[in-house]
């Protein structure tokens, strides 16, 4: 990582630590040790403080005393309070989307819920296991959904949720569900948007939601009871 000016280097190790956490590849509770760090990537000290403090703010890392900066840790506490808010903001930006988007915005929609339908839950060599692909398709699809709603400060705040839900979701879940019950409910979320009925999609939206959080929960607090 050999930038030539200070900040782009802050950035750079900013950007890709963020992606470690989000893509799974540094897990929840994963000690990040700042020497390590600045040796592997051949910066100062200081730049991965200032990243690592970064990500403090944006709660994708924690500091515990005694040990220093380690991967946001998941707990049940948290997860029914992150659930709560993206009902919150996700169904007013949902609402505000299907009241002013047009249809540009309704074909965007379909294009997306086409694309996630089409991709694999499961990875094909690991059937236990959520496919990257179809998580990713699946934040799109939300994504699309949201960004009508006509507030790009809501839209950002929908983003950091999703994107924090996302690692509860590979942390945790080796499979949502079935294909086919996944697929009925992003097929009625579609249909509701399409039909402007905004009641419904919420609905949908809500349920789903809540459905997911409560096939993680007893996993968290098995996980706390072993700690």
């Amino acid at each position: 990582m050999k930038k030539s000016k200070n900040g782009t280097l802050n950035s750079a190790m900013f950007e890709y630590l963020r992606t470690q956490i989000l893509t799974g590849r540094l897990q929840p509770g994963q000690r990040l040790k700042v020497s390590s760090l600045a040796e592997q990537h051949e910066v100062s000290l200081n730049v991965v403080r200032e990243a690592l403090n970064r990500l403090v703010g944006e709660q994708l890392v924690e500091i515990q005393p005694q040990q220093g900066f380690a991967v946001k840790g998941l707990s049940a506490e948290d997860l029914v309070d992150l659930v709560d808010q993206r009902i919150l903001f996700e169904s007013i930006a949902l609402r505000e989307s299907i009241a002013r988007g047009d249809v540009q915005w309704q074909s965007s929609v379909v294009a997306a819920h086409h694309r996630l339908s089409r991709t694999p839950v499961a990875l094909a060599d690991d059937p236990e296991k959520l496919n990257p692909e179809w998580l990713a398709r699946h934040e799109e699809f939300n994504f699309v959904m949201m960004e009508a709603c006509g507030s790009p400060r809501l839209l950002q705040m929908v983003g950091k949720l999703v994107e924090a839900a996302a690692i509860y979701h590979r942390a945790l879940l080796p499979l949502i569900s079935e294909d086919s019950e996944l697929e009925t409910e992003h097929a009625a979320m579609l249909d509701a948007i399409l039909a402007g009925d905004a009641d419904k999609a919420v609905s949908v939206l809500t349920a789903h939601l809540l459905q997911t959080r409560d096939m993680m929960l007893p996993m968290l607090e098995a996980q706390a009871e072993n700690q």
